[in-house]
């Protein structure tokens, strides 16, 4: 899809409180599409304050895509591993959607906390998102509605 702008200066823009409603991984390319918007900083302080956007992150083939899922069990709290693949067909099929809350930077990494919403009890989940990367994500957005 075309957007009116893009960057990879990674500092001014935060995913937190912006929800993916759609994903793609082509090849080692995994895309997040916000459509209402993500945080700019060249714009106002709402939050998200873009038009639609989108998240493109080159994933590094050695590192991949880590998910993980954390869901109380008998008193304790269970880590789900699950697939990108996995992932993202539940969240193109509307089931879940992805609720990005902090960004930590590693080496050659990325962890987001994120939240996965559903549409049914228990309603969310807290998720650990890790991406092997080497190159700098892509942030494209469109002008925000006036």
């Amino acid at each position: 899809m075309q957007y009116e702008y893009s960057s990879t200066d990674k500092d001014g823009f935060s995913l937190h409180d912006c929800r993916a409603t759609s994903a793609e991984l082509t090849g080692e390319r995994l895309l997040f599409c916000f459509p209402n918007g993500i945080f700019y900083e060249g714009y106002s302080d709402d939050w998200p304050n873009t038009g639609k956007a989108e998240v493109e992150f080159a994933i590094d083939p050695v590192r991949g895509v880590s998910v993980y899922l954390f869901a109380e069990s008998e008193g304790k709290t269970v880590r789900k591993e699950y697939t990108i693949e996995q992932v993202i067909e539940k969240v193109n099929k509307h089931q879940w959607e992805i609720e990005f809350a902090y960004r930590y930077d590693g080496y050659e990494e990325v962890l987001y906390k994120c939240w996965i919403w559903e549409n049914k009890g228990p309603w969310t989940y807290e998720c650990e998102l890790w991406i092997g990367t080497k190159e700098h994500t892509i942030f494209k957005w469109d002008s925000p509605a006036v």
